[in-house]
């Protein structure tokens, strides 16, 4: 058990650093395609142990981006990241919204490609100011306006470079290739698309990933068994008419607002698959420009979600046969634009049952949770698949932590134990992928 002991003591001596990177990246929460000071904080500290790093158009295709912001909203949290204090030699690469690290390690002895996934990206979402919030009494709440970290993912960066600092201090015994993919704009299931392009899992083995609560509210808890990564399809239905005075020529107007409201109603009324959870919203909608004015142009965001991607495509077939026949019933024109869509995800069975020997190992984890459904979609879930049409393997824990507020909330906060139970699980668990170092009592 000495390699065992020799982790978790390493561990256990990072733990108020631990807390004093995650406060620090909290305070300057940055959301997708904006995260510079998390992108510069992390490649610094990779390359600081001696971890290749690599950035900007070497992990990203520029053109599979999506949802860039302006120019001068780059160029703002841009500058902010520098007088934050980061170093230009590792935002340099980022500018322009090219967000992201890719560390590298490689051992001296030959083994799998095993690559770890962290998100890094902040939410738009206005911080409470309330003192009830701990992030407020204790001094480490976002500073800039309108974005905050209130889903974790400033706990997983940190995970992540734990991880990192202790693989680098044990590259001795590494067996073959590690990743350490620090992935940005997973909150629009934006990023991953853009890393695949650029071929950031190729030849990848292993891919592993997790978060932090996701329905496990319980620091100690683990799940390995994870249910319901929902396939999701992003859509904008844009519905044309004609205008026309509302009260003197009605007759002569196209009505598209009557037409989407007529889709919107009924979309919501597909009958759900009998096979697993299905779900669809309509989440916007705009147009029209006066009281007077039969609104000729109306625009509405549809999403789908389903357990499958079989059971996804069911919605979005009756969704467009639905939109069709209410374009028809008002005499509109319409288009439908795809704008993201991901897919679902399942573990490998085998990693699954690896995944379970390797947490029983470590102190902290006192439950591994038969199953636990996520219900909500994952930009990791294209990472996974492109790994599985390879024939790799891919594993998605769930760490178990009580939460302030609920995730997405405006009041986020959780147990930072988390953090060294998942740092330690995924040590332990390259171990037992990888016959790390000569002792196999691990």
């Amino acid at each position: 058990m000495k390699i065992l002991e020799n982790m978790l003591r390493c561990f256990s001596d990072w733990e108020e650093t631990a807390v004093s990177w995650r406060r620090l990246l909290h305070r300057h929460a940055q959301p997708g395609w904006l995260e510079f000071f998390a992108t510069g904080f992390i490649a610094e500290k990779l390359e600081s142990w001696g971890i290749e790093i690599s950035q900007g158009t070497k992990i990203l295709d520029v053109e599979g981006r999506l949802f860039v912001p302006p120019e001068s909203v780059l160029d703002r949290e841009y500058r902010r990241a520098l007088s934050a204090g980061i170093d230009e030699r590792y935002l340099r690469p980022a500018r322009g919204g090219l967000t992201g690290v890719v560390g590298v390690l490689v051992g001296a002895q030959p083994g799998p490609h095993v690559a770890f996934r962290f998100d890094i990206d902040a939410l738009e979402i206005q911080e409470s100011k309330e003192m009830s919030n701990r992030a407020n009494r204790e001094g480490y709440a976002s500073i800039y306006p309108g974005y905050s970290h209130m889903c974790g993912h400033d706990a997983h960066i940190v995970t992540g470079l734990l991880l990192a600092r202790y693989l680098s201090e044990h590259r001795e015994a590494i067996r073959g290739r590690i990743s350490l993919i620090f992935q940005p704009n997973e909150e629009a299931l934006a990023g991953a698309r853009a890393m695949i392009r650029r071929g950031v899992t190729d030849g990848v083995d292993y891919l592993i990933g997790g978060h932090v609560a996701a329905n496990l509210w319980k620091v100690g808890q683990i799940g390995l068994n994870v249910k319901n990564i929902l396939a999701v399809v992003r859509s904008k239905v844009r519905m044309k008419g004609v205008p026309a005075h509302s009260t003197g020529r009605p007759d002569l107007g196209k009505n598209a607002l009557l037409g989407a409201c007529a889709a919107v109603t009924n979309l919501h009324a597909i009958a759900r698959h009998g096979e697993g959870v299905g779900i669809l919203n309509v989440g916007k909608i705009e147009g029209g420009i006066s009281w007077n004015v039969i609104p000729d142009d109306v625009t509405f965001w549809l999403e789908t979600r389903a357990e499958t991607t079989e059971i996804n495509n069911y919605m979005q077939r009756r969704a467009q046969e639905i939109i069709k026949g209410a374009a028809a019933m008002f005499d509109l024109s319409y288009t439908i634009e795809k704008v993201v869509e991901s897919v679902s995800c399942k573990n490998s069975p085998e990693l699954v049952a690896m995944g379970t020997e390797a947490a029983r190992l470590v102190p902290g984890i006192e439950e591994v949770v038969p199953e636990v459904s996520v219900n909500a979609s994952e930009d990791f879930a294209l990472l996974a698949e492109a790994v599985g049409k390879k024939g790799g393997k891919t594993l998605y824990a769930i760490h178990g932590t009580p939460v302030a507020g609920g995730q997405h909330s405006d009041s986020f906060d959780l147990d930072e134990r988390v953090i060294l139970n998942a740092a330690r699980f995924y040590a332990v668990l390259y171990d037992r992928l990888t016959a790390f170092g000569a002792d196999r009592q691990v």
